[in-house]
């Protein structure tokens, strides 16, 4: 995977050092962008309080501050996303926190509209920080610590290690359907396949050089056959004794 699919885009699966490689990476280039953007833009001097200097000053911070929230906010839904695939689930987990992020806000508001001190209007989103810290703590086992699954899934392949993208897998990915080139073959083939082997079995055939007939020794060599004396045997009872012409 690429480093910019890993950062900012939200299809795939990601392990756990990927996700933590990208939330590390992203924590560090926030930082070094809210430093860039300060020095660019933060006013120096006195900031004034009130008239066009302080809604400068104003628009300073919101760009400062702003704009590297929003980075940091898209990366880290997008790695939660990816790292939610990986544990089989949908991408929507990610947005657990804003139910609780939502309603400490509105309280807030409502508290401190009606007149309320601020350390009231803490009180009374006391419940909600601890179901905040509740999900933040339950992202961070789940995401970071538990592995995922070792199996294909509807999100992808297991993925890789590292940035590089991982080796394909042999198993099929469920719900995807895999063509069935055995049920329709190019019409053709076989009987093209079955000519021409047809015809290399005839030119190696036509190569072989014509068998001769087995020679005998005597026939490799030259020489004429020697013909073998009768052998002349002699009467009953002249073993020993010479034989009568």
């Amino acid at each position: 995977m690429s480093l910019v699919s890993l950062l900012f885009g939200f299809k795939g699966r990601i392990n756990r050092a990927q996700f933590w490689m990208g939330n590390l990476g992203a924590g560090l280039g926030a930082i070094m962008l809210m430093f860039l953007l300060g020095a660019m833009f933060m006013p120096t001097g006195e900031i004034p309080k009130a008239g066009a200097g302080a809604l400068q000053a104003v628009s300073a911070v919101v760009i400062v501050l702003g704009a590297p929230l929003l980075l940091i906010s898209w990366i880290g839904s997008a790695l939660q996303t990816k790292r939610f695939h990986d544990r089989d689930r949908s991408g929507l987990w990610t947005m657990l926190p804003l139910i609780p992020g939502f309603m400490i806000a509105s309280t807030l508001v409502a508290t401190l509209a009606s007149g309320q001190t601020p350390d009231q209007a803490i009180s009374a989103i006391g419940a909600w920080m601890l179901i905040m810290q509740a999900i933040n703590l339950f992202l961070f086992v789940d995401l970071g610590c538990m592995p995922g699954k070792s199996q294909p899934n509807k999100y992808g392949p297991p993925p890789g290690g590292g940035l590089s993208r991982g080796a394909p897998s042999d198993k099929p990915v469920p719900g995807q359907r895999i063509p069935d080139t055995a049920s329709s073959p190019n019409p053709g083939i076989g009987l093209a396949s079955a000519e021409s082997a047809i015809e290399r079995a005839i030119a190696a055939r036509e190569k072989q050089p014509q068998a001769s007939a087995p020679q005998t020794p005597t026939q490799k060599l030259g020489a004429k056959p020697i013909a073998m004396a009768p052998m002349r045997v002699g009467a009953r009872g002249s073993f020993g004794r010479k034989a009568t012409s």
